[in-house]
């Protein structure tokens, strides 16, 4: 006698969350109390979050605007999206602590995750949808992403991705209760948004992307895809009463170049070898069994209906986004930093999981001689592999200690006065300092995990590259204006991939701190202080990316928050005794020049470079106050000659090398100047590497050979030399 469905979907149900519990029943009930605390790098940091969510709750504020203990004040809610959060509080009472609702909250987003597998029961089967399920809960990238990583508001979006895809194929299959379909697809897509802004946008992109191929397939109504991207669309408007005032700040403001160097990618050696978790279980494990799923898909393409087609297609084409092979085409597309390649595998890996529920349901109600037989054999197959394959990233499901160097750490800051915490570790101790320092302390934070979401990001990026490179001068001025009484230094190697530089900590205490602590990693320096404000005086004020750059040399330069030169006033620039401007830009050329001049008449020093700046649209090389840019290359250095001493070497000066890394050196060399002050042999002609033009009453000087990023890199005495003559201030000195 046949078992009803609704009584199948039920034991499916029960398989899976026994399943779950198995999974996850160390990190449920951990043996000792201790053991209760995250391993992974950023669950501490969003647990900090959830906290101070709570405490402004319990006093009526539903939805607070500042975060203080963050970066000198942060908006919590609007770079990191608010339902996650909201998740963790409601957990909080019923838990007693925030660990044991985070690790509640992790089962919970695997289990629902699982559960909303048996939504296509009915499409592919009970019995396949549940294999599903406990696949999804097995899934290695899901459990890395929430041990490994710690990402709880990317767990809170992985676990919808089901349910917000099945409205999605209702959407597009259904011939009853569409407009109900269709409500659930704009709702569904709104809560992923409202739990992950980018984990939002790359699901809308794969459902943009899956209808279209589904439609291309020749398989779909016309009027149901309009229907499936306007769901989309709709899902993304009505969570844009938050998503639109997030894409003002963290990621979006950062450095495009930066962001995009940065994106992580897996290689296919790595990716698919079972091995490697047994010697790093941090690393990204794809799956090796979803070779199979793809294998069999083209095997039996003609047995495949149009959904089916349609996810083997997008599920290859967003694994291979993820993955190295397509890095340099993918890294060239517009906003490609905001959709990190990585993030892709959320999708692809549920939709081959997916794939494989319809494949093996397909394969095994295949009729004909001989075909049955095989199609079953291969159905148990690859379950069975599948299952075996992913089991082994159960291992990743683990609680820790809390790290136990960093909280001796946090005792000494709670018996000492201060006001705000620095964290000089280059993020390598993940989240855990953020939470602890601040909970156990009441410290406000500066620097550490995490700055992307900051107004002070670009800043506190600089601070790092500072503390890494040595610029100590700069690192310390800035946490000083920024209000750090405690330094915590990792300490490194120069072996090191990233190292804390041996300039920076012995410069701490000429700054005042002293070295109250030192450990097998951490070291601790201190000084008195509380609460206060700053007032820099500063004569030199500096526009544009490039001049960013150069402020790591020269401390004494306040640089602007726009590029965007015409975006200040004259009076405000007025007010310095230089301007400079590298790596700037404008509103309207016309209006930026008049401002140079108006300036320039008024006896104020300006030095430009180039070096970045936007095109002529005509002759395509920058161009600003009749002055152009040749670009040249240089594989050697040249030698300077000058009207002046060059750094005691008389007026003939060789420059260091170049970065090895960057050859040949690309720069540019300025033209239409009335007076050449430094230059340089190239291909038998004489180049300016400075000089000035006459502009009105003023005059205007312009660099080449991209002087100021050599500067930065190298530390040429030369090249320094130069720029202290140029713009007036003196290398490595605080204001």
């Amino acid at each position: 006698m046949p078992v009803p469905h609704n009584r199948r979907v039920l034991w499916a149900a029960l398989f899976i969350t026994a399943i779950s519990f198995l999974i996850y029943w160390d990190v449920l009930w951990p043996a000792d109390p201790s053991l209760r605390y995250p391993w992974s790098y950023d669950s501490w940091g969003h647990l900090i979050k959830a906290e101070y969510l709570q405490e402004q709750i319990a006093t009526g504020t539903w939805y607070p605007d500042i975060f203080p203990q963050w970066y000198n004040g942060q908006q919590m809610l609007r770079y990191y999206a608010p339902l996650p959060y909201y998740a963790l509080v409601g957990l909080l009472p019923a838990a007693g602590d925030v660990f044991v609702a985070a690790n509640w909250f992790l089962f919970i987003a695997a289990l629902f995750g699982g559960l909303s597998m048996l939504l296509y029961a009915r499409r592919y089967g009970p019995t396949f949808a549940m294999f599903g399920g406990v696949l999804l809960v097995l899934m290695p990238d899901n459990i890395r992403v929430a041990f490994a990583e710690g990402n709880l508001p990317r767990v809170f979006a992985a676990a919808l991705l089901p349910a917000a895809f099945f409205c999605l194929l209702n959407v597009l299959t259904a011939d009853r209760r569409r407009g109900y379909w269709f409500a659930g697809l704009a709702g569904m897509t709104a809560l992923v948004v409202l739990s992950h802004a980018m984990m939002g946008a790359i699901f809308a992109a794969c459902f943009s992307l899956f209808v279209v191929v589904y439609w291309l397939t020749g398989k779909a109504n016309s009027r149901y895809v309009l229907q499936g991207l306007l769901g989309i669309f709709t899902g993304v408007l009505l969570s844009s009463w938050w998503l639109l005032p997030s894409l003002t700040g963290g990621i979006t403001e950062l450095n495009v170049e930066a962001a995009t160097e940065a994106l992580a990618k897996f290689p296919w050696n790595v990716a698919f070898n079972p091995s490697v978790r047994q010697y790093d279980k941090e690393a990204l494990y794809v799956g090796l069994t979803f070779l199979l799923t793809l294998s069999l898909g083209w095997v039996y393409w003609k047995h495949l209906d149009g959904v089916m087609r349609a996810m083997l297609i997008v599920g290859v084409v967003t694994l291979t986004i993820s993955s190295t092979l397509v890095s340099g085409l993918y890294s060239a597309l517009p906003l490609s930093h905001l959709f990190w390649p990585l993030r892709f595998m959320t999708f692809s890996g549920f939709l081959l999981v997916l794939l494989t529920v319809a494949l093996i349901s397909t394969t095994w109600g295949l009729s004909g001689r001989g075909r049955r037989s095989f199609g079953r054999f291969a159905a148990v197959g690859i379950i069975a592999l599948m299952l075996l394959d992913f089991w082994q990233s159960a291992s990743l499901v683990v609680t820790a200690p809390a790290p136990e160097e960093i909280t001796h750490v946090a005792e000494l800051l709670e018996g000492s006065s201060g006001w705000r915490v620095a964290t000089a570790d280059l993020s390598l101790l993940g989240s855990s300092p953020s939470y602890l320092f601040s909970t156990a302390t009441g410290r406000e934070q500066v620097f550490g995990w995490a700055y992307q979401g900051a107004a002070t990001a670009p800043l506190l990026a600089s601070i790092n590259q500072a503390i890494e490179k040595g610029f100590a001068a700069y690192a310390l001025d800035r946490l000083d204006r920024l209000g750090s009484d405690d330094i915590v230094v990792l300490k490194t190697t120069s072996e090191s991939r990233y190292h804390v530089s041996e300039e920076f900590r012995e410069a701490l205490p000429d700054a005042g701190y002293e070295l109250t602590y030192r450990g097998r990693r951490l070291e601790l320096y201190q000084r008195q202080g509380g609460p206060r404000a700053y007032r820099v005086d500063t004569r030199v004020f500096a526009v544009g990316s490039g001049a960013q750059n150069v402020s790591l040399v020269f401390p004494e330069i306040l640089v602007g928050s726009d590029t965007a030169l015409d975006s200040y006033s004259v009076e405000f620039l007025s007010q310095f005794d230089t301007l400079i401007l590298a790596g700037f830009n404008w509103r309207s050329r016309g209006v930026a020049e008049d401002m140079v001049r108006q300036l320039a008449a008024g006896g104020q020093r300006i030095v430009i470079d180039l070096t970045g700046t936007p095109p002529d649209l005509l002759v395509r090389i920058p161009r600003f106050l009749d002055v152009y840019g040749e670009r040249i290359l240089l594989y050697d250095p040249p030698r300077l000659d000058s009207v002046y001493d060059l750094g005691g070497q008389g007026r003939g000066a060789l420059l260091q090398p170049f970065d090895s890394e960057i050859r040949p050196w690309q720069a540019y060399v300025p033209q239409g100047l009335e007076h050449k002050s430094v230059t340089f042999d190239f291909q038998g002609a004489q180049a300016v590497a400075v000089g000035t033009k006459d502009v009105g009453q003023g005059s205007v000087t312009f660099l080449g050979l991209n002087l100021m990023f050599h500067s930065v890199l190298t530390g040429d005495p030369v090249a320094i030399d130069v720029l202290e003559r140029e713009l007036g201030v003196k290398a490595h000195r605080r204001p």
